[in-house]
Parts: C-alpha cells; sequence; structure tokens
C-alpha cells in the first residue's frame, strides 16, 4: 500500500504536464537523501504512456543506454529482443485507467481521492507505481527505501517543471550516444541548487560461465559418437512464472537447441533463475542430448553469452562451438515458440488434443513405424507424466517404454501469468472487483 504522501506527491506531478514540455530522453538528474544519483526520464510526450522513471547509480543508468539504444529485435531475435526491453531497472510512478489496474489498487487510489476531494475523471488518471527489475515482471513497490526514492524524484519533477515555467533552466539536453554530462538538481533549505553532473560510463557486459554441472554426464555424452549439426542458444522464456503466489514473477531462462538438417528442437526444461541455476540448466541439456543419444558434432551459437555458457563443456565432449551470427534453423523454432506463447491459448489446447487424438487413432504397426525422434519425444512427455494416462499407456505398450507417475513427488507448482510491461495490472492478481 502506497502512502498518503506519495499519492499526494503523483497528483501534484500530474498537474505540472511536465511530459509535454520535454522528452524522455531529455534526462536529467537529482541528488538522492541517502548520497546516490537518480536519473529522471519523463515520459508522454507522445500521449500513450505517461510515467516518471527513476533510474538510481551506475547499474539504473545503463539499464536505461540498453533500452535507449534498443529499436529492433536483437540478431533477428524476438526472443533476446523482449530480453533486452525487460533489462530495465528503475522505478517508476505511471498514470493508468482503473481497468489496468488491479482491484487492490484502484481501490487504494479512488480511497485516497474521495478522502481528498479529487476527481477521477478522463484517461490515465490513476497513479501507480511500480518497480523495474531485470529477469523479473512490473510489480508494485514494495519497500519504504523505494516509495522514499520515488517521492525524491516526484518532488524533483515537479521543482523542475516550476523552473521551466520561469525559464530557470540553463537547458536539457537530449541523451546520445556520446552525451557527457546531465543537469543535476541537489535539494537544499531553499529549494533546488541546478548544476551538471557527469554521466556514468557504461557498464561492460559480463558472460557468466557454469560454475559446476554434472561431469559424469558429460563424460557419458563425450562417448557417444558425434553427429549432426546444432544450432542453440540461451533465451529468457517470454511468459513470466512463479513458485509461490507472494513472490514476484520472474521470466525463466531456456536453452533452445535445434538440429540443422532436420529442425527437431531437443526438449529441455526452463532454469527458474539462470544466475543461480546455470548448472541446473546445463544439466537439463546434457540429459537431453543423452536422452536422443546424440553428441552435437558442431554446435553454432550467435551471441556471446551462449557461447561462454557451453564452451567448458564442449571443450570437455571435443565438440566444435562457433559463434556464426545467421542459424536460420534456430530463428524459425524461436518464432513458433514465441507465436505459440502469445496466440490463442484456447486453440493451442485444442492443437496439443487433435495431435494426442491422431496418435490414438492409428494401428499399433503405424505407431511402430513413426520416425524415432517422435517416439524419444513422446518418451520424454511420457516420463515427466505430461501425456493423457490412456495415450501413455499404449505408447508405453508398443515402444516399451513406461511413463512414470509423479504422485507424491514435489512439484515446483509453477504458476504462469501474464506479463504487463508497458504498464498495466501488477501486484497481485486481478480479481473480480
Amino acid at each position: 500500500m502506497a502512502s498518503d504522501g506519495l499519492y499526494k506527491l503523483a497528483f501534484k506531478y500530474k498537474k505540472t504536464k511536465l511530459w509535454t514540455k520535454i522528452y524522455d530522453d531529455e534526462v536529467f538528474a537529482v541528488k538522492l537523501t541517502d548520497g546516490k544519483t537518480g536519473y529522471i526520464s519523463i515520459m508522454g510526450k507522445a500521449g500513450d504512456y505517461i510515467a516518471i522513471g527513476l533510474y538510481i547509480g551506475r547499474e539504473g543508468f545503463n539499464s536505461y543506454r540498453i533500452i535507449a539504444s534498443t529499436y529492433e529485435p536483437v540478431s533477428g531475435s524476438r526472443l533476446l529482443y523482449q530480453e533486452y526491453l525487460l533489462r530495465q531497472d528503475c522505478l517508476q510512478c505511471t498514470f493508468q485507467d482503473k481497468d489496468s489496474l488491479s482491484c487492490e489498487e484502484a481501490s487504494e487510489v479512488k480511497d485516497y481521492a474521495d478522502r481528498n476531494n479529487i476527481a477521477l475523471e478522463g484517461e490515465k488518471t490513476y497513479p501507480q507505481f511500480v518497480k523495474y527489475k531485470p529477469g523479473y515482471c512490473p510489480w508494485v513497490i514494495q519497500t519504504g527505501q523505494e516509495e522514499q526514492y520515488m517521492a525524491e524524484a516526484l518532488k524533483a519533477a515537479v521543482a523542475l517543471a516550476g523552473m521551466l515555467d520561469k525559464n530557470e533552466v540553463p537547458g536539457i539536453k537530449r541523451i546520445e550516444e556520446h552525451s557527457e554530462t546531465v543537469i543535476l538538481l541537489e535539494p537544499g533549505k531553499n529549494g533546488y541548487h541546478i548544476s551538471s553532473t557527469k554521466l556514468p560510463p557504461p557498464l561492460p557486459e559480463e558472460y557468466q560461465r557454469p560454475a559446476m554441472f554434472n561431469e559424469i554426464n558429460v563424460a557419458k555424452l563425450k562417448n557417444i559418437t558425434k553427429s549432426g549439426v546444432w544450432e542453440c542458444e540461451i533465451a529468457q522464456y517470454p511468459e513470466p512464472v512463479r513458485t509461490k503466489a507472494d513472490e514476484v514473477p520472474h521470466f525463466p531462462m531456456i536453452f533452445l537447441a535445434v538440429e540443422s538438417a532436420t529442425g527437431f528442437i531437443l526438449p529441455v526444461s526452463p532454469a527458474g533463475y539462470f544466475d543461480r541455476q546455470m548448472g541446473e540448466l546445463m544439466d537439463t541439456a546434457v540429459e537431453a542430448f543423452l536422452m536422443q543419444n546424440v553428441c552435437p558434432k558442431v554446435i553454432y551459437v550467435r551471441d556471446k553469452r551462449s557461447y561462454y555458457f557451453l564452451e567448458e563443456v564442449c571443450k570437455k565432449i571435443k565438440t566444435r562451438l562457433v559463434i556464426k551470427p545467421e542459424i536460420p534453423s534456430l530463428g524459425q523454432a524461436e518464432e513458433e515458440l514465441y507465436n505459440y506463447i502469445n496466440g490463442n491459448e484456447e486453440k493451442n489446447m485444442q492443437d496439443i488434443i487433435s495431435v494426442f487424438d491422431g496418435l490414438m487413432e492409428l494401428s499399433d504397426e503405424e505407431i511402430r513405424n513413426l520416425p524415432e525422434v517422435v517416439k524419444t519425444q513422446f518418451e520424454v512427455l511420457a516420463k515427466k507424466d505430461m501425456l493423457p494416462e490412456e495415450l501413455s499407456k499404449r505408447l508405453g505398450s508398443i515402444w516399451g517404454f513406461m511413463g512414470i507417475s509423479t504422485e507424491g513427488q514435489k512439484q515446483d507448482n509453477v504458476i504462469q501469468i501474464k506479463s504487463y510491461m508497458t504498464g498495466g495490472k501488477t501486484g497481485k492478481d486481478p480479481d473480480n472487483c
């Protein structure tokens, strides 16, 4: 729950209409009370998204640089493009329509407005306070420190609006690639003092390697005859998930591997938190190759993150690892995954059911003659208890494997939710108001 003081500042800021006077890339800085520097972007000149964003310190401003420079899909990948857009590290006060907020948020705003004789009429009249953190779904501000930072940003923005009206600002410049300074607002006893400050230099890109992984399985993979060219990539799954109802939803990481010649997609489970579970994701990838009885002869990747993720294991299994900008089979697989997840859920389920029904209509002989890769895929699904019981038993009896029941085993209880990346429902999942 946001404080009355924060709501008061939000409505005061909205009256300034600062977003009609400066552009979102005309960034200015504010000295925060804890000594840190915040960088403020005023959004709304285009009229579709009204917000004030606060990027704190070098890491925060570095995320602003990334977003500002991302105008089109990275390396032709929509998955990587979405991930870049979600790399913001900032706090925002946005203004939304009532229907875009959760019931709790809308009720909270209305309560404050009623107690302070504020009319919530027209479009984008409901303030919302949101935290953006890389790898996580945008969520409501949750700590007193975050609320304090947001309050200081709103105060500085209100002060700047007044200075602009009086022509007291020595000129705000747009942030460009080679910009070195911005104006700095520093609070004092008699208002804000304006000076300038140097922008922090960009942070170098860092690439992690799995610290630990299953050496025994890697040795088994090394002993399999090498075959095929595989196109691989680490990517962020485009839908957020969570394992507990009260945690902020996050975007898991997935390992995509596609055989160039056939377009066969290796079934690999995602890892919840990539920075903490790189070894787990590597283990599931190696296990998936073992399940297929395949050791890649060559692996193509198109980015350095994927290269460094695979480098150590590729050395151990003596697989050639190459960075190649254009890997079409992987691009097609990513596009299909993206469209599937963002498509009609009811239609997707109907397509899955039709595949299962089609298999049940085949004769035993027709099932036996299906390609080996199809058998292997369904064996994986059966062992993860992801097939209808009747189909799992029939395929198991024909192909010689049996689905393993997960009854009594610990489940991850992963909950899929929809992401709202340009302002919308955050905080708690919306209920019926």
